[in-house]
């Protein structure tokens, strides 16, 4: 009160109105600015086509939808079934559409993928981040092209099956380690990953790396950033947006000099004549500035993208591998048989067994299509409006491969829940074979994605998948643990938070199956490090 009376008579009867401006004025900026930044039929008259979809909130659309990631293969499947095969969500000012058949998917990013190929903005992941050199993030464009086409050189048929020595190298120590060491055979799965592709990269482990690797975690989770999910923010000061801008030039600081480090550390290396053999070495000598790399920073972000790329998919993938054998008894039996009928009791299963294993490599595709690497399907981004069966699709939406809806449609595929290999056994070809097919129906999964940003390194993840799951069928018996209280401990089947589709830690029992297989294991491995690493590309890039 005595604060009031200090406040001249004549300004107290204009109190409201100042505390109505006070709040208005900050409410009205708000207003204007997400007009200004949303798209509108007001503005647009064709958005009135956009495809069907669940309706939003104001101001936010759909973003409360997204916001437990454990959700969003089952919403994503729900609303392929009551929206049909292309539907529409909203989150701010930015638009999604979802593609969930094989023919729409067919249709736009394949036939279509001149439009259909770029990324949404990522203002914090990309352009700060980033520094704008991320493949995985980068936009269609020029510059996109020339690191698209130096990967595909890396990853093609020919030299990838040039890394099957490290492959075989590392999968011998996995089943050393896991026949010591069963209980951890969670962690081991994580090294093999991290390790195989670092090796391939710079030709040696290298512990640093794994700091890149939790940045990148920390921020592609979903929601984590508002910046990403409305990135028309990015004109507002950064403090009322959680300094997005300052953590990201962090990252940045930390990531491009690890990746710089790693780079002139090989360079050195190449010039005295002292370099493992690697992508690094050939890329160096591959006179890379005349393919269109824009700076040695560049360079370094080409190398360290792979290891992003490839160092938690494969691991997530045989965790999972291990968790649908305990849980699937008759697959583990089935492919064991198939196993001891091929391959028999002294020697581990190698590469040129795979045509002999068509029950293992479709072990390998039905994991693929009920867990695909990510939770919210693949993002692309539109560079020009286009229409769909009478939808409009607008210049900068992200579309969504939803393959959730498309591995679980019972219409393609009977009791879609189901862990059934038999399912694959028609499609004897690798995964590769079928990116292509006129049929849409004929593909055997989308977990490799799908047009002009298809995943290079499949060829190399296939042998990965391949020669792990083979010789883990040969060695172990994969069951459900026993409890203390003699009751069975049933596997946790949630994923970690975040955007990758990564296994929560879980227990089963892995058992070897003979004490002469775990002698030939014992032995392989030795054999293999007394050998040493003798690997080397069988082709260089060009």
């Amino acid at each position: 009160m005595e604060s009031l009376q200090a406040i001249p008579r004549h300004l107290l009867s204009h109190l409201p109105a100042l505390l109505t401006i006070t709040v208005a004025l900050p409410l009205l900026g708000l207003l204007s600015f997400y007009l200004w930044a949303t798209p509108s039929t007001w503005k647009d008259s064709r958005r009135k086509h956009l495809p069907p979809g669940p309706r939003g909130l104001p101001f936010v659309g759909n973003f409360f939808d997204f916001s437990d990631d454990q959700l969003v293969p089952q919403k994503a499947q729900r609303w392929a079934q009551k929206y049909g095969d292309v539907f529409y969500t909203k989150i701010g000012g930015s638009d999604y559409i979802w593609l969930s058949s094989p023919q729409s998917i067919k249709d736009l990013m394949d036939k279509r993928s001149s439009i259909y190929s770029s990324r949404p903005p990522a203002p914090l992941s990309q352009d700060v981040a980033s520094g704008g050199r991320r493949q995985l993030f980068m936009q269609y464009g020029p510059q996109y092209r020339v690191v698209r086409k130096i990967s595909h050189a890396l990853l093609n048929t020919t030299i990838s099956t040039s890394y099957q020595p490290v492959q075989d190298y590392e999968s011998k120590q996995l089943m050393q380690e896991i026949l010591d060491d069963p209980a951890h055979f969670y962690d081991y799965n994580r090294r093999y990953s991290a390790s195989l592709i670092i090796r391939i990269t710079y030709g040696y482990r290298i512990p640093k790396i794994y700091g890149v690797l939790d940045n990148f975690q920390k921020m592609t989770k979903p929601g984590a950033f508002l910046i990403e999910t409305f990135p028309s923010l990015k004109v507002l000061p950064e403090w009322m947006v959680q300094n997005w801008r300052t953590f990201g030039q962090k990252i940045f600081e930390h990531d491009h000099k690890i990746y710089l480090g790693l780079w002139r550390e090989l360079k050195s290396k190449v010039e005295n004549g002292t370099a493992p053999p690697c992508f690094v070495k050939d890329f160096m000598e591959s006179d890379f500035e005349k393919q269109g790399i824009r700076d040695e920073l560049q360079a370094a972000y080409q190398a360290g993208g792979l290891v992003e790329a490839g160092a938690e998919t494969t691991s997530a993938f045989l965790n999972t591998f291990i968790r649908q054998m305990a849980m699937n008894p008759r697959v583990a039996k089935a492919a064991q048989e198939e196993i001891d009928r091929v391959i028999g009791d002294d020697r581990l299963p190698t590469f040129e067994d795979e045509p002999n294993l068509p029950y293992i490599r479709s072990i390998i595709k039905e994991n693929l299509r009920l867990c695909p690497p990510n939770k919210l399907g693949m993002h692309h981004a539109t560079t020009e409006d286009d229409w769909y069966n009478g939808h409009f699709i607008p210049k900068g939406a992200t579309v969504i491969l939803n393959w959730w809806a498309v591995h679980k449609n019972p219409a393609i595929w009977e009791d879609p829940e189901e862990f059934r290999p038999e399912r694959y056994l028609k499609y004897d070809l690798p995964a590769a074979a079928y990116l292509n097919v006129a049929d849409p129906m004929e593909r055997d999964h989308l977990s490799y994605g799908a047009g002009r940003r298809v995943c290079p390194g499949i060829h190399v993840a296939e042998k990965s998948m391949f020669i792990n799951i083979a010789r883990m069928i040969w060695a172990f018996d994969i069951s459900k643990k026993m409890g203390a209280d003699g009751h069975v401990v049933e596997p946790d089947c949630r994923t970690e938070k975040g955007w990758m589709t990564v296994p929560v830690r879980f227990e089963v029992d892995l058992k070897v199956r003979s004490a002469d297989r775990a002698a030939i294991i014992r032995k392989t491995f030795q054999e293999a490090e007394a050998k040493g690493m003798e690997w080397s590309f069988k082709q260089r890039l060009s």
